[in-house]
């Protein structure tokens, strides 16, 4: 058993196109940083760059953490500190980064070594966040490259390393709640949509596999949750015209918002330059993040 771990866990673009729920991809950057130190007093949790709980019970590093110890060694105190370098309510995952830096420092002071234990943990730390135990962003957050969640129970996730694949997000100054872009959702689709879905799903797959990134302008369409959730986001059909007139690949949502990102095969100065622009147009300013699919959670330090 150790006594402190110190976790660098990415941002991650959940549903990737057409895979509510399903898909997700990791990014190099940005990145939160959870350290985890074994202590003989009460449990503690300080959050650095935003103001979210420090009661341990109801943050999501800090719950997902308490997860695997309740489990598997049930009493352990720790004093935590979570860096946030993925800010909150982005669609980037960031209470998935959170999850997972938590869950994994857990693991790993105990001298543990499960995917599935860690990834169970950190949608149990989403729930948290959004009241939903997803794992679209813990997976890819945890595993890095792209994944697909075949099912939880049994666990059964695959993942694909697209080597080279070049992104570039954009969050705009303004704020959505998972929740309630999941309740702007409707209860049922047209059949033709599922349909749509399920195909673009398969295409993005084949794509991923062979390395035929281009093929991602037709792979990202979705109508299952985008159609709906960039009415949240004012701008996001301007944006996504910009980027694709400045060259970009192809163009889509990350999670519920309000981020954007933009597949690119050049430096994508001028796409994100371009995606910037268009919000600003909008009064709304933005941050760009020029980056590329990540190798998922690091450990940085274990003592």
């Amino acid at each position: 058993m150790y006594t402190y771990v110190k976790v660098k866990s990415p941002a991650t673009l959940a549903n990737f196109g057409p895979g509510y729920d399903v898909f997700g991809i990791a990014l190099e950057k940005p990145y939160d940083i959870v350290e985890l130190e074994i202590t003989d007093g009460k449990s503690t949790i300080k959050n650095v760059n935003y103001d979210l709980p420090t009661a341990i019970e109801r943050n999501v590093a800090s719950y997902a953490a308490m997860q695997i110890f309740d489990r598997f060694s049930k009493g352990i105190n720790f004093k935590m500190t979570v860096t946030k370098g993925v800010r909150p309510a982005s669609g980037m995952g960031s209470s998935g980064a959170s999850s997972v830096g938590g869950a994994l420092c857990a693991e790993k002071v105990l001298g543990r070594d499960s995917d599935e234990e860690v990834i169970m943990a950190a949608a149990q730390g989403e729930w948290i966040s959004s009241g939903h135990a997803h794992a679209d962003n813990v997976a890819p957050c945890y595993l890095g490259g792209f994944t697909s969640i075949v099912s939880l129970k049994p666990f059964n996730i695959f993942k694909i390393m697209p080597d080279g694949l070049k992104v570039v997000a954009v969050l705009p100054d303004v704020r959505v709640s998972t929740k309630e872009a999941r309740k702007i959702l409707p209860r049922s689709v047209p059949m033709e949509d599922a349909v749509h879905n399920v195909s673009m799903s398969s295409y993005v797959i084949y794509s991923l596999m062979r390395g035929e990134y281009s093929n991602l302008r037709v792979a990202l369409e979705d109508k299952l949750s985008i159609p709906y959730r960039k009415k949240l986001l004012p701008g996001y059909e301007d944006a996504k015209r910009a980027a694709m007139e400045n060259g970009a690949v192809a163009f889509s949502l990350g999670g519920s918002g309000p981020t954007v990102f933009a597949i690119v095969e050049d430096d994508g100065i001028n796409v994100a330059r371009s995606i910037k622009d268009a919000f600003m147009e909008k009064g709304i300013d933005s941050k760009d993040y020029i980056t590329k699919v990540g190798s998922g959670a690091e450990i940085l330090s274990l003592e």
